[in-house]
């Protein structure tokens, strides 16, 4: 590891203790010896739901995920202002993990059931807008996050894109392993 590496990592971890020491406990530190980081959905249902909602302001009232049967499902409560109230149910299958050097990014599969909780207008502009593609499509297009790329039923996130991330060490390594149990599953090295 070379020693800017190490710095940044020592100071984020700084910068982040009180956070880090409450997410910490989510972790086993045989599966750590072994080189597998296992993320409980707990830990991203409940310790981090306040920072996730605060960043999803105000278009996110309430979400659930649930790593099981090699998926990620998502259950979301969203505000779509104008359109009203939506209820958005994801299923998610990583197909493509590359994360280890300059390349930092995540492929998906998806299927998507969006559901107007509006009104009768609402729930007609949210059908229409069903039509042109994916509702994953449409959203990504309105909010113009360049960190996502999404197609009819497959997703890309570029995490290079991410400002908070391009601190992280090109030593690192993760690969996906899978999703079961409540959690998932990734393995870790570190390479000089």
């Amino acid at each position: 590891m070379k020693d800017s590496d190490l710095k940044n990592i020592i100071s984020l971890m700084l910068r982040n203790k009180d956070l880090l020491t409450e997410l910490l406990d989510r972790f086993d530190p045989e599966d750590i010896e072994r080189g597998f980081l296992l993320i409980p959905q707990n830990m991203i249902n409940c310790d981090l739901k306040m920072l996730i909602m605060d960043k999803t302001a105000p278009f996110l009232n309430d979400y659930r995920i649930i790593f099981d049967q090699g998926s990620i499902y998502l259950d979301l409560d969203i505000n779509g202002e104008q359109l009203g109230r939506l209820k958005a149910k994801y299923m998610l299958t990583i197909d493509d993990f590359a994360f280890g050097g300059n390349i930092h990014r995540i492929g998906l599969s998806y299927r998507e059931d969006v559901k107007s909780e509006g009104n009768f207008m609402q729930n007609m502009a949210i059908k229409a807008a069903g039509l042109k593609g994916s509702y994953l499509q449409t959203a990504v297009g309105m909010a113009k996050l360049d960190f996502i790329h999404a197609e009819k039923d497959y997703v890309i996130i570029s995490l290079d894109q991410i400002a908070a991330l391009k601190k992280i060490p090109s030593s690192l390594k993760l690969a996906y392993t899978n999703c079961e149990n409540g959690k998932l599953k990734l393995r870790f090295t570190l390479e000089e």
